[in-house]
């Protein structure tokens, strides 16, 4: 944020996901505006933190609330996860430990899919699918880097 300019704020959208329980750096990094100009503006508006949170909190969540944007930000860092174990397995010098790494990346890619699948019918963020081709080309959106055009084929 540069000082002087002055730069529209969607204070609608910050107090909604100040009220639902979102973290005031998350919010302030979204918006483009301090943690403190977040704090002060829902200090002087009484802004009540948490008020929201039931309806913003997920039918799986029994945890802290959270918004939707966070749970796909969740998913593709559970899939990096996988990612980086299937990228291990297949560069390991040593093939037991290399097959090894691919086996539980299998397994958890597997587990992830189905876990993924049922958080995002139940935030009813997509309709689910059974396809395994669609399974598949999830799985690459969420693996393949920013502007790579195909996955890393390790060589």
């Amino acid at each position: 944020m540069v000082r002087g300019l002055n730069v529209a704020i969607d204070w609608e959208g910050v107090k909604v996901e100040f009220e639902s329980g979102s973290s005031i750096k998350r919010i302030s990094g979204k918006y483009g505006c301090s943690a403190s100009t977040v704090l002060r503006r829902a200090k002087k508006e009484k802004w009540k933190r948490g008020t929201e949170a039931k309806k913003a909190r997920g039918p799986l969540d029994d945890g802290p609330a959270c918004v939707p944007g966070e749970v796909l930000d969740d998913h593709r860092s559970l899939w990096r996860g996988v990612k980086k174990r299937l990228v291990k397995g297949l560069r390991s010098d040593d093939a037991k430990l290399g097959l090894e790494e691919l086996k539980v990346a299998k397994i958890a890619g597997e587990v992830l899919s189905s876990v993924i699948k049922g958080e995002r019918q139940a935030w009813g963020l997509e309709a689910g699918t059974d396809d395994p081709e669609e399974i598949a080309k999830e799985m690459a959106r969420a693996t393949v880097p920013e502007g790579a055009d195909e996955a890393d084929d390790g060589k």
